[in-house]
């Protein structure tokens, strides 16, 4: 059972028990999004407290999958994210360290380059024990059939919950329908060429550690002026090519075109030797990955979607929040990215 959010002696009982000290305050920093975020505080030390939602549409155990990811990568010598102290299953929640910072704002070349720091240095921990035993990154895009069909069901999700002669309906068919069928076309014609097998997997040798969710948007700035980063809800094993699309695309993001280019020349040479063929499967994929982003943009128009924003603490109008998300789903498909 998820502890009441809304239920301060509650939360302080129930976060004393997890972190092993009197916690004196329990204040929320975070609304919205899929969970809700409060900072502990005790006589001389601090925590963060994260509650988990049970979620129909996400039957995946976030809090196992966060808590292990941040387990493994702290054991390894990752120490730019929140060290795991606890977690309580049976109530969804778990407590970690608490980092100080800001949210990011006015980033600039040195932040994407530690942003591509962070990502090829996770790498390094490929071969470490228990590695091979981490999950497939949320939404995995291991092979081009895999990433077909998730447009084809994202797309179909869609159409069923829009009503027709809205502006999103006319948008997603004059606009994003076609899109989807040339990205898919796209895909196929790129595997001929590359001589790529559209069904298999990509081979374990070439897959990358991603967080899935990584960005800026998930990040702050600690006081020393270096970045730490949040939300491993998402990680695990994935396609290079979609974790580069995922920075370049994410509309908590919105980077510049020269910043998404820089991100992912960075990485692209980093894995240059050990993955030789990274830079044609990333053009086979991208624009699947843009339309992918476009309907993800769209999400606020399923029920599901909303109804766990509104767990989760959201106030603002859904009317508002569709009518801005449409917008940029419209902007991100007629951006060239060259």
């Amino acid at each position: 059972m998820t502890v009441a959010m809304s239920d301060a002696e509650e939360i302080v009982e129930l976060a004393s028990e997890l972190v092993g000290w009197r916690v004196l305050s329990a204040i929320p920093v975070r609304r919205g999004g899929n969970n809700r975020v409060f900072k502990l505080t005790g006589r001389e030390t601090s925590a963060a407290l994260k509650i988990y939602p049970a979620q129909k549409e996400d039957p995946r155990d976030r809090l196992a999958h966060e808590f292990g990811a941040l387990t493994f990568l702290t054991r390894f010598g990752v120490t730019d994210v929140p060290r795991p102290i606890a977690c309580d299953p049976a109530r969804h929640c778990a407590a970690y360290e608490w980092l100080d910072g800001v949210p990011l704002s006015g980033v600039g070349v040195a932040d994407i380059e530690e942003l591509a720091d962070f990502f090829i240095r996770i790498q390094q921990t490929r071969q470490c024990e228990g590695a091979v035993a981490l999950p497939e990154g949320a939404t995995a895009a291991l092979s081009p059939a895999g990433v077909a069909g998730q447009l084809a069901q994202r797309l179909e999700r869609l159409v069923a919950v829009i009503s027709a002669g809205t502006e999103v309906a006319d948008f997603v068919e004059e606009s994003l329908k076609p899109a989807v069928a040339q990205a898919i076309d796209h895909l196929r014609r790129g595997c001929e060429t590359e001589g790529l097998d559209f069904t298999a997997a990509l081979p374990w040798k070439f897959r990358v550690l991603s967080p899935s969710d990584f960005g800026f948007h998930n990040a702050l700035r600690r006081p020393n002026g270096r970045l730490a980063f949040l939300d491993f809800e998402y990680f695990g094993w994935d396609e290079p090519s979609k974790a580069v699309a995922d920075v370049m695309l994410h509309a908590g993001m919105s980077l510049s075109d020269e910043l998404a280019y820089r991100y992912r020349t960075r990485v692209m040479e980093a894995l240059r030797d050990t993955d030789p063929g990274f830079a044609k499967r990333f053009d086979v994929f991208f624009p699947s990955m843009r339309a992918i982003w476009c309907l993800i943009l769209l999400n606020e128009f399923l029920p599901e979607r909303w109804a766990r924003r509104v767990l989760a603490g959201v106030a603002d109008d859904r009317a508002v929040i569709e009518g801005r998300q449409l917008v940029k789903a419209r902007n991100l498909l007629a951006r060239d990215f060259r």
